[in-house]
């Protein structure tokens, strides 16, 4: 693609130059435009655009380029072209916004909100509090499904930027958890450390040539849960149970490490190079099969507890 971007915007910039006049009276016979009526194709194959003749030069819109050939082209402060991402014809928001259980909820779920690149000191708005409602909770963003319906999440910041998310929410079954009684606080501890460690472990990942792990609400849910047990070794058939109960279905790595000493701030450094240092563990971060994440992090009196648990669609919970 970018051989075939190449000829066509050296076909632009050629016709641009074509354009140059010394005087106003040569850029007014210079400048009479005619509709084209050449066939321009991609690929092999005939496209519709939009051309005009100036000059014997055929000009197409650089937005139209952009639409035909899939990348972006927009305005802001000047013409911006970014290969790398699909047309839009908007400058992209340098705020990303999403959510652990993804773009759908039920009536009475919750889930907890990921903003990037936002700063401090901006705001979150659902577009009707009466379908999706929005607040703080420990220090976090979460959402509640209300009733059925769409809504829009803005967040907004002190400058003015913005990123968006919408959120469907569906009717709920009226069935109960086995998890019931477990606080929203306490499923949102130590948030900030458990992102640290996600984000170490795909840059592992990325390094050996793997796809990065995308945060899974039920497995955060259980490693926060099975962390705030205070295990010091693995208890298989609770683990396995709570990401059923929690609604993970399939089957998945699970890491364990439980330290002292540590501040804070080094917790999640400390947790992802004590699994990198054993060959099991490290095996289960940069397992190829894994597609999500979920991590859980404790600290009492002195002692880190730490869950990394791996998500592997094509495998199956031992006791399902």
């Amino acid at each position: 693609m970018k051989q075939r971007m190449a000829c066509l915007l050296i076909g632009i910039l050629m016709g641009a130059v074509l354009l140059g006049g010394n005087t106003s009276q040569a850029a007014e016979s210079f400048f009479k435009a005619f509709p084209g009526s050449h066939t321009f194709y991609l690929d092999g194959q005939p496209i519709e655009m939009e051309a005009y003749n100036i000059n014997g030069n055929n000009y197409v819109m650089l937005r139209d380029i952009g639409k035909a050939l899939g990348f972006n082209v927009y305005w802001s402060d000047g013409v911006h072209i970014d290969t790398n991402s699909p047309y839009t014809g908007s400058a992209p928001s340098d705020i990303t916004v999403g959510s652990y259980k993804g773009t759908s909820l039920q009536v009475g779920e919750r889930s907890a909100l990921i903003i990037r690149s936002a700063g401090s000191g901006y705001s979150v708005v659902s577009s009707d509090p009466s379908v999706l409602s929005v607040e703080q909770v420990s220090g976090s963003w979460v959402i509640e499904g209300k009733a059925p319906g769409s809504a829009v999440l803005t967040i907004t910041t002190p400058s003015g930027a913005q990123g968006t998310l919408s959120i469907t929410v569906r009717a709920g079954d009226s069935a109960g958890s086995s998890t019931e009684g477990v606080s929203s606080s306490e499923l949102l501890k130590n948030m900030e450390i458990r992102e640290e460690i996600i984000s170490l472990v795909n840059q592992i990942r990325r390094e050996h040539g793997v796809q990065e792990l995308s945060a899974d609400q039920s497995l955060m849910d259980t490693a926060q849960v099975c962390a705030s047990r205070w295990y010091t070794w693995h208890h298989p058939k609770e683990e396995c149970q709570l990401a059923l109960d929690y609604g993970y279905p399939h089957g998945f790595g699970a890491n364990l490490t439980v330290f002292t000493g540590t501040s804070a701030a080094d917790a999640a450094r400390t947790a992802v190079d004590n699994w990198a240092a054993s060959p099991g563990h490290f095996r289960s971060m940069i397992d190829a099969r894994g597609d999500s994440i979920g991590v859980g992090v404790e600290r009492q009196d002195g002692v880190t507890y730490c869950y990394l648990f791996v998500g592997m669609p094509g495998t199956h919970n031992a006791y399902e």
